[in-house]
Order: structure tokens, then C-alpha cells, then sequence
């Protein structure tokens, strides 16, 4: 039995026998017509005190193999039966051990997955222009291409190279975000500073298209920030706008504070976002019905990742009667 085999269990049975039988002798010798009482009364005590020892060891061996369960990936176990004294306490304190234990666990596979598709994601990215560099490698090395040709097979490669450096950039990028490696100054500037130094890059790229930028309600406000990531990050939201605005169209960048917050408002007055793709427009990889045939559905998500991990958000819907428009929102005292 396992019940005696416990050593601490033997050496109770063995002490409460021999007080047993002291009180025997002892009752023996102070009334011999009586001993039997301190006797039997030793017997029962003792007996008692054995029983409840052993329903509490029973408790403790039904909760070890509970555990042992546990480990073994069972998950549907209960500590609310361990209702007495000191075992309710420490089956209380097992049970939220468990509980955030398999919270760990899911994350931890949540993770998993999350990088396997991210990995997954990342080789398609770079596998599709390093093809392409290929073929174009292949043509560029074919004899009689005349100069034409030629010129325009390597503008072609220079653009795939630009594509695949600007990707594995912004890699970089949300690696280290993820990884928390990046500390983000607390410097104080103006929103208009913010916006000119995210627009400046588009600045070639808005007179090809003939789309202007309205920057003319954008009041002295004050925020306090990172303005290096938050310009990165709002360039993201500005490419977006730009790919999605037809020739002559207009992109405004507008500002706004109360007591509680500053709002930034980016609107354009292209097509719009199909209702389907609005909840998954800030997720990875996540390419929309109208996307850029070379976009990858990283940069959206990149400007999210900044923007929230500044105490930041970010959110998008469609104008009317056209257009998107993106609100970033910063609490007062925060970010």
C-alpha cells in the first residue's frame, strides 16, 4: 500500500503506538480495573488522526497525478475539488500556475506560427524580383541585344534591386521593432515639422503624378515623440494615399488638439478602400483588392507598429462621397 510506505506515515503509526501504550501502562499502574479506558482512548485518537491523514494523502496523490496529467497535455483539469484548508490554498495557487502557464503555451505556439508564415511571406517577397533578376540577367547576356534593349533591361533591374532593398530595409525595421531593440527618443516638435519631413521623399514623385498636397491646416502643435520613426511611419500612410490617387487628385494632411489629444488627419481623393479589405489593412503581407500590382503589404503595417509602440493609434475609413482617410490619434501626456 502506498500509504505505508511513506516514511513520515510509518514513523505516526509507530509513535502513536507506543503513546498508546504508555497509556496503557500508566493506567495499568494508577487504577488497574480502569487501564483499559486511557487504551482504547489512545487507540481512537490515534486511529482518527491516522484516517485523516489519509484522506489528506489521497487529496495530495490525486493532485500530483493531476499535474502529472497536466505535463502530458492534458488541460481539462480541476483544482476547485481540493476544497480543504491548507490543499484549497495550494491548489488555488497550482491553478493559476496552470492557467498562466497555458497562456504561455498558446502564445508561444501562436508565435511559432506567426513566424513560420512571416518567414513563409518573406521568402515569397524576395523570391519573385530574385526570378525576375534572373531572367533579366539571361536576356542582358543573350549576343546581338541591341542598345535599347539593353538600356531598358537594366533600368528593369535597377528597379527590381531598388524593390528588394527597400524590402529588406523595412525587415529590418519591423524585426527590431518586434524585438523591442529600438529606445525612442522623447524630443518635443511642431506637427507641421512631422508632415514636411514625411512628405519630402514624394516631393518628385507628386509632380509625375500631378497630385498636389494640401498642408494648409496644419495649426502650431506640439507633440512629443520620436520624430525620426513617426516621420517613417507617416511616410507609409502618404505612399499609400499617393498609389491610390488618380492623376490631378489632391492628398490633405490636416491636424487637430483638444485637452485629451492630437489628431492627424491624412485624406485622399482617390477610390477608396473596399469594405472587405478596411479590418485587414494594417495586418502583414496583407495585400488589398486594389493593391499596387509591386506592393508587398508591409508598409501600412510597419506605420501601425511605430505609431502603437509610441502609445499611438492608427485607424482608416472610406470619405464621401471618395477617398481614405487615415487618423492617428496621440494622447496628451503620452505620446
Amino acid at each position: 500500500m502506498d500509504f505505508l510506505r511513506n516514511k513520515e506515515i510509518r514513523s505516526q503509526i509507530g509513535l502513536c503506538g507506543v503513546i498508546t501504550v504508555i497509556s496503557g501502562i500508566l493506567g495499568f499502574f494508577l487504577c488497574g480495573a480502569f487501564c483499559w479506558i486511557p487504551f482504547l482512548t489512545g487507540c481512537i485518537v490515534s486511529g482518527i488522526s491516522l484516517v485523516f491523514t489519509y484522506r489528506r494523502y489521497e487529496k495530495i496523490s490525486s493532485l500530483s497525478q493531476d499535474i502529472d496529467r497536466l505535463l502530458h497535455g492534458e488541460e481539462s483539469i480541476r483544482f476547485d475539488d481540493y476544497a480543504e484548508g491548507e490543499l484549497a490554498v495550494l491548489g488555488n495557487e497550482i491553478s493559476k500556475m496552470t492557467l498562466r502557464l497555458l497562456e504561455q503555451s498558446e502564445q508561444l505556439r501562436k508565435d511559432k506560427n506567426y513566424l513560420a508564415d512571416s518567414l513563409a511571406d518573406i521568402s515569397h517577397q524576395l523570391k519573385t524580383p530574385l526570378t525576375s533578376l534572373e531572367v533579366l540577367n539571361a536576356a542582358l547576356s543573350q549576343e546581338g541585344i541591341d542598345e535599347e534593349q539593353r538600356s531598358v533591361l537594366l533600368q528593369e533591374q535597377l528597379s527590381l534591386l531598388s524593390r528588394m532593398e527597400w524590402l529588406i530595409a523595412v525587415l529590418l525595421k519591423l524585426s527590431r521593432l518586434d524585438a523591442g531593440t529600438i529606445e525612442f527618443e522623447e524630443k518635443t516638435f511642431s506637427v507641421g515639422e512631422l508632415v514636411r519631413q514625411a512628405a519630402a521623399a514624394f516631393d518628385v514623385t507628386l509632380d509625375l503624378k500631378n497630385i498636389t498636397m494640401n498642408l494648409s491646416d496644419l495649426p502650431e502643435i506640439q507633440l512629443c515623440g520620436d520624430i525620426k520613426w513617426l516621420a517613417e511611419a507617416l511616410s507609409n500612410v502618404i505612399k499609400n494615399c499617393i498609389e491610390s490617387t488618380p492623376p490631378g487628385g489632391q492628398i490633405k494632411i490636416s491636424a487637430e488638439e483638444n485637452a485629451m489629444y492630437v489628431k492627424l488627419y491624412i485624406m485622399d481623393n482617390g477610390s477608396g478602400i473596399p469594405k472587405e479589405d478596411i479590418p485587414h489593412l494594417f495586418e502583414r503581407f496583407y495585400r488589398g483588392k486594389n493593391s499596387d500590382q509591386n506592393g508587398v503589404g508591409i508598409g501600412l503595417s510597419l506605420a501601425k507598429t511605430i505609431i502603437t509602440q509610441q502609445n499611438g493609434t492608427i485607424t482608416v475609413e472610406n470619405q464621401i462621397p471618395q477617398g481614405a482617410k487615415f487618423t492617428i490619434c496621440f494622447s496628451k501626456g503620452i505620446a
